[in-house]
């Protein structure tokens, strides 16, 4: 019979040789020599090879390794799950079970790569006695989402990438299917998740690879989780406004589903809120890649969601819509050439959208006749129907209700006026354009002033009024206005006093103002 060292797992003689560990991380000819010879002494030698595979000896193998191969090497996982499958109907494998309910625990909390993960993953899905349960079932859930976060792919052949994709999908559906057994563990992996992207103090960026988790996400909690998201007093801006950008980021993941959803649904809410400083920032700062995101056909209609929402939203300026005019024809070219079965289709609805934003922002007309020149074949929808999307598209406009279809529409109220969008605890603000504003002889005054390079503030205060005055929209941002008009010393998103702000910007016009007006601050 076989004798063998426990100190070292290793084979010191017999009739046959039972084939190590390392086996297993050679080339295939050998692992299926070594897998052989694992099998065949399992089932005719059963008390010996149940008392070589001991638990004493799985935990040194996922502690120390094996000889060389390091306990890490994917190659300690492969065996183990290979001995597993032929030790299943052995007593003794429950005790085997207990012990890697404890070690995976410890495994990923030491971040193994994607190889090893996936490995691990594919060992834990077959085995599901394995996955650790209850409160460290929790623990394993949110260690292995942080473990997702660290992932990197260097790979630059196509072969690779597919290899690391595939990867990335099995940790995910371990994941997935741990959450169907025990729905507990969803909400701290969310939260988690929500942790990591939302961090501004991270030494490390987190993995795009999170985007892999959004798909076995149940979809019908996403209002209930946004709205929790959006309304937390405790969740800064700064924080709120990172997790956004890394959502977005999560476009350009290949093959995962809904990430345009949940994107637009965090959007949507951020607007039911108010929290347009977000928006804004958020649109400015993302629009550019989102709109690269386009001609990857992979990727390229929920991208086409997410811009269409950035876009038709972002209303109060055409500075969102102008940064990507320059690439317009490009692309637009480029779908009506490529011969991809999904391009035409797709250039229609790219087609209708840059339609609606040319109409919303109809005075560039320099700017848009080589996209006119470039989509003069493809349908045009009618004034009535770019009407309504822009109406029903305003942030004004957005609902609590933040999945698609509940979008109210949005026109001027019925007594004609247009209404300024709080952009964070600026009613001092507000309340004071709006009380210069209906003072009709200082409106007239104000616009009939003529300027000079120097005076921008006065030029900006014009350009508002103007706005105000032809606009037909329900509400207006006046962001542009405020950060030239706050005064140093208030800190922006903090309740200031109407009075004192009304005194700092008429001292900052008052040459202009005289002598046609005596405004006089108490």
């Amino acid at each position: 019979m076989l004798n063998l060292d426990r100190r070292h797992g290793q084979d010191i003689g017999g009739p046959c040789e039972l084939k190590s560990p390392s086996s297993f991380g050679e080339d295939t000819f050998q692992k299926q020599v070594g897998f052989q010879v694992l099998e065949a002494y399992a089932r005719y030698h059963r008390p010996e090879f149940e008392q070589y595979f001991s638990k004493d000896f799985v935990l040194g193998l996922l502690q120390q390794g094996y000889g060389e191969l390091h306990h890490k090497d994917p190659a300690i996982i492969d065996f183990i799950h290979s001995c597993l499958r032929l030790l299943i109907s052995c007593p003794s494998v429950l005790d085997i079970f207990s012990v890697i309910q404890v070690e995976v625990l410890r495994m990923v909390c030491e971040r193994p790569d994607p190889v090893l993960c996936a490995r691990l993953s594919t060992l834990l899905s077959d085995f599901v006695q394995c996955i650790p349960k209850d409160r460290t079932g929790s623990l394993f859930c949110q260690q292995l989402v942080r473990t997702i976060s660290y992932f990197q792919c260097f790979a630059n052949e196509e072969q690779e990438l597919r290899e690391y994709v595939n990867q990335v999908t099995r940790v995910s559906t371990l994941l997935q299917n741990i959450w169907k057994v025990d729905p507990t563990t969803l909400l701290p992996s969310l939260q988690e998740v929500f942790s990591i992207i939302s961090s501004t103090e991270l030494t490390y960026e987190p993995s795009i690879a999170l985007a892999c988790l959004v798909q076995h996400i149940p979809v019908q909690m996403i209002t209930v989780l946004i709205k929790s998201l959006t309304t937390d007093q405790s969740v800064k801006d700064s924080n709120m406004t990172k997790a956004l950008c890394r959502m977005i980021d999560w476009l350009s993941w290949p093959l995962a589903h809904h990430v345009d959803i949940w994107v637009i649904a965090l959007l949507k809410g951020l607007a039911a809120v108010q929290k347009f400083t977000i928006l804004i920032d958020v649109t400015l700062l993302k629009i550019e890649l989102v709109f690269n995101r386009l001609w990857y056909p992979i990727v390229r209609q929920g991208a086409l969601a997410v811009l269409s929402h950035m876009l038709l939203s972002f209303q109060h300026s055409p500075e969102a819509f102008h940064l990507v005019v320059p690439r317009v024809v490009p692309l637009a070219q480029s779908l009506a050439t490529d011969g991809h079965s999904n391009s035409k289709p797709f250039l229609f609805q790219f087609s209708e959208l840059i339609h609606c934003m040319m109409y919303h922002y109809s005075g560039f007309p320099d700017l848009y006749d080589n996209i006119l020149e470039s989509i003069k074949d493809l349908p045009k929808p009618g004034e009535d129907k770019i009407k309504l999307v822009l109406n029903q598209s305003a942030w004004t406009s957005q609902s609590n209700s933040f999945a698609p279809g509940f979008l109210r529409p949005s026109g001027k109220s019925e007594t004609g006026k247009t209404g300024l969008v709080n952009l964070g605890n600026t009613c001092y603000m507000n309340s004071i354009l709006q009380t210069l504003f209906m003072a009709t002889d200082f409106r007239r005054h104000v616009l009939s002033l003529k300027m000079n390079g120097s005076e921008r503030l006065m030029k900006k205060l014009q350009l508002l009024f103007a706005f105000l005055a032809h606009t037909q929209r329900a509400a207006y941002a006046p962001k542009h206005f405020l950060e030239a008009s706050r005064p140093p010393w208030f800190n922006a998103g903090s309740q200031q006093d109407c009075s004192e702000y009304l005194r700092f910007l008429l001292d900052r016009n008052h040459q202009l103002f005289l002598p046609s007006f005596d405004v006089k601050v108490a």
